[in-house]
């Protein structure tokens, strides 16, 4: 899927969900020609991750942030006593997802150069000139010293 500069593809993967992919074709333009294909894998691990927060969101949605505990009391002799003895309250599995993807999506998110601090340290880097530096010259800040 990459071409041929060695860019990752503007097509999402065929195995991402809807949500994952709607991601990809809205990141690559953002950030797609600062890319290249080594950097599949964060692209699209920001894109699962995101698919995983919307799932578990529409799942939060529906079923609430937590949900009562109900208990079936007995008798030794097996006897039913309360069918539906209250036990209390139960988190959520879906607020756990949702609050790991939330962090993996600020990493990754770091990493690919899409908050405000990645992208201000980004612009501080020095522009690459089409005049290739040695490393001497790197190292040496320009100046041209022998050792």
């Amino acid at each position: 899927m990459a071409n041929k500069d060695n860019q990752i593809s503007a097509n999402p993967p065929k195995y991402l969900k809807s949500t994952g992919r709607s991601m990809w074709t809205r990141l690559m333009p953002l950030i797609g020609d600062q890319l290249e294909e080594s950097d599949r894998a964060l692209v699209e691990s920001y894109c699962f991750n995101y698919q995983l927060l919307r799932e578990a969101y529409e799942d939060i949605k529906k079923n609430g942030i937590q949900y009562p505990l109900y208990k079936v009391v007995m008798t030794p002799t097996g006897e039913v006593i309360d069918e539906h003895h209250f036990e209390g309250f139960k988190s959520n599995p879906a607020c756990k997802v949702l609050s790991d993807a939330t962090a993996k999506l600020n990493t990754l998110g770091q990493q690919l150069g899409l908050s405000p601090q990645s992208r201000a340290e980004l612009a501080k880097l020095p522009k690459v000139s089409d005049k290739e530096q040695s490393m001497a010259d790197l190292l040496n800040g320009g100046d041209n010293v022998d050792f």
